[in-house]
């Protein structure tokens, strides 16, 4: 039996003869020299070797010239091919997280150059050097798979890495989003569960975070099945392949529907005896509605063949044809999902809509009584039902939502006190890692100031800090939405800035009537979160930013004033959404965590609604938080009711009388 050898020196020899044998055999005497400069202490050569990055080489290869007094040139080449052989011997449990990272790792790890593996793969170097150094990822699934067998890695080992391939990108927008999540999750997650950094990990904890991150992205909701299933078969006809008449005929109905009163539109339309609608439709509302024509048009033409010249809402009135295409919706996902959605039910409530409406007012007739009859059996066939919050949704099924949440925004201050001490003195670094740090606190105390005030996404980014109007003590909103009343901050928006402005929920109030919501409410759950047995005020922790981190940041950003962007950087709604679902890992990575994913603002309305409902049975209080109408409360957040509402309702009754009779 042969010994093997475990001394630094008979390793270094063991190393100079494999390179050697492999490549160069002018290197084998250069690697000799390592004894040299071999720092004390080292029981390991093979982990020391494979920790080296380039700087620590060029020092050595420094280290190695004051020794000797002469320069060794090629000393540093052959000290890199040392480090390759030692990081060949590496298990796969050490392969970074992040597919650029990993590709360099296999690389070393194989003893490829750039060059040669740009040949065994048949890609081009630049392609390959950007794929490197992440500037890019590969374009097909092939392509990762050669990678993997010219580096002699198992099938899956770099696909794995990639959102394309390895895992879904469900609710996440953008490379960048996701690699972010993924980083995040799994430092933070090694740190609150293994109290070790990532780079510590055993390979054990290390492969079950990975593990249960690759388990994240299997998950399907029936929309995301439906939707995969609709990308096989396109069928949209877009607006500007119509026909002229057909555009001009929808523009025109655009103009009836949208026209808003008191514009000199609506009163030349009037003067000239035009058409008014007695409603008048949102942008959105609109554009819902082009969506749902542009597919029907697209199943006339390209399924049914029906010429592109013939198109027009008289097709509408042809109720078989509108029958014979929600069928041929359904009947295209065959059997993986109930085909039956809302989505069905919004287009019949459209045609419903333009026959009772618009198409009397153009001379065309349709069969109004078939359609209701034909929408009462779509719904009573029975619609899909799977929840649309796929991302959070093993989070509402937890007793406490809303907790979760809460232990997430005190894990990201948590992380946010270990680089700038305490929250209400933060010391910011002045070195590159200021900015990391700066916009730490600004998603910190953005995430928990949506969470406890859960609006609507505009809301956040379209959020602006008068700069005519703050000062010290306190300040009115003036032009911005934050204001300042007895030492306590508040947001503030006008009723015209709501989605829902008209409804019934703001009947009582006027268009540039100001709803308020205090930061430094003490009956609110949320007001103070614990963070390592300190407790911080949300009112407290909003001063430090406005008067410390808001200035730097908006400087650093370009913001100026006088209507300055109350959380720069995130002042537009994909940059608010790429942070929240980057953010969120930090509630994945608790303890026990469910397996979300990564989730945008509007969740936090979710979260808090299913909350309310589950703490409370009350639909009323939920929709008192959410600025919504009952209704919507109930078609959305019923099923987390407490199944006995009755006896729950009397509970409640009594606990608000103080428990007496």
């Amino acid at each position: 039996m042969v010994a093997l050898a475990t001394n630094p020196l008979d390793l270094i020899e063991e190393i100079a003869r494999e390179i050697a044998n492999r490549s160069n055999r002018s290197y084998a005497s250069h690697v000799r020299q390592i004894a040299k400069v071999l720092p004390e202490g080292v029981s390991d050569l093979y982990a020391w070797l494979a920790s080296l990055d380039d700087a620590a080489i060029k020092e050595l290869a420094q280290k190695l010239e004051l020794i000797e007094g002469k320069p060794r040139p090629h000393f540093t080449a052959a000290v890199k091919q040392a480090r390759t052989l030692a990081l060949q011997r590496q298990t796969l449990a050490g392969m970074p997280p992040d597919f650029a990272e990993a590709l360099r790792w296999a690389m070393e790890r194989a003893g490829l150059g750039l060059k040669a593996l740009a040949r065994e793969v048949g890609v081009d170097r630049t392609t390959l050097r950007k794929w490197i150094r992440g500037k890019g990822i590969p374009s097909s699934l092939r392509a990762v798979e050669r990678l993997e067998a010219a580096l002699h890695l198992p099938p899956g080992s770099l696909a794995g890495r990639l959102p394309r391939f390895g895992r879904q990108r469900l609710e996440v927008r953008g490379d960048k989003t996701y690699r972010a999540f993924t980083r995040t999750f799994l430092r933070v997650a090694s740190l609150v569960r293994y109290e070790v950094p990532w780079a510590d990990l055993p390979p054990p904890a290390r492969e079950a975070l990975l593990r249960e991150e690759e388990e994240r992205w299997r998950r399907l909701s029936h929309r995301q099945i439906r939707v995969r299933q609709a990308q096989k078969q396109t069928f949209t006809l877009p607006f500007r392949d119509w026909p002229a008449r057909a555009r001009e005929e929808w523009n025109e109905y655009v103009v009836y529907a949208s026209t808003r009163p008191g514009t000199g539109e609506r009163a030349r339309r009037a003067l000239s005896g035009g058409p008014l609608s007695s409603r008048v439709l949102r942008a959105p509302t609109v554009e819902r509605e082009l969506a749902e024509m542009q597919k029907f048009y697209g199943y006339c033409v390209r399924v049914r063949g029906l010429d592109p010249d013939h198109l027009g809402l008289n097709l509408l009135t042809d109720l078989s044809l509108v029958r014979d295409y929600l069928g041929w919706r359904v009947d295209r996902y065959g059997d993986a999902v109930p085909g039956l959605t809302r989505t069905e039910i919004l287009f019949i409530a459209l045609v419903k809509k333009l026959h009772r409406r618009y198409l009397p007012v153009i001379g065309l007739q349709g069969d109004l009584e078939g359609l209701r009859e034909l929408e009462k059996r779509l719904k009573a066939a029975g619609l899909d039902e799977t929840e649309g919050y796929h991302a959070v949704e093993p989070l509402l099924e937890t007793p406490d939502p809303l907790g979760w949440l809460a232990a997430g925004i005190a894990l990201m201050l948590r992380d946010l006190s270990g680089r700038v001490g305490d929250l209400l003195a933060p010391k910011v670094p002045t070195s590159g890692a200021a900015q990391e740090a700066l916009a730490l606190y600004r998603d910190a105390v953005l995430f928990w100031t949506a969470t406890a005030h859960p609006l609507r996404a505009k809301h956040w980014y379209a959020a602006r800090l008068d700069m005519d109007q703050f000062r010290e003590g306190d300040f009115a909103p003036g032009r911005g939405h934050v204001g300042r009343r007895g030492g306590t901050y508040y947001l503030a928006y006008r009723v015209e800035e709501f989605k829902n402005a008209s409804s019934m929920v703001f009947r009582n109030l006027r268009a540039d009537d100001l709803v308020e919501f205090p930061l430094g409410d003490p009956e609110h759950p949320l007001a103070t979160l614990e963070v390592e047995g300190t407790r911080y005020a949300l009112n407290e922790v909003f001063h430090v930013y406005l008067r410390g981190v808001l200035p730097r940041l908006a400087g650093s950003l370009g913001r100026p004033g006088p209507l300055l962007p109350l959380f720069p950087g995130l002042d537009s709604k994909a940059q608010l959404s790429g942070m929240f679902r980057s953010r969120s890992a930090y509630v994945a990575a608790l303890p026990d965590a469910p397996l979300i994913l990564p989730f945008g603002p509007h969740s936090l309305r979710h979260i808090v609604a299913t909350s309310i409902v589950k703490a409370t049975g009350s639909f009323e209080a939920a929709a008192n938080v959410l600025l919504d109408s009952v209704e919507m409360v109930v078609r959305h957040y019923a099923r987390f009711a407490p199944r006995d509402r009755y006896r729950h309702g009397w509970r409640l009754y009594v606990q608000t009388r103080g428990g007496g009779r």
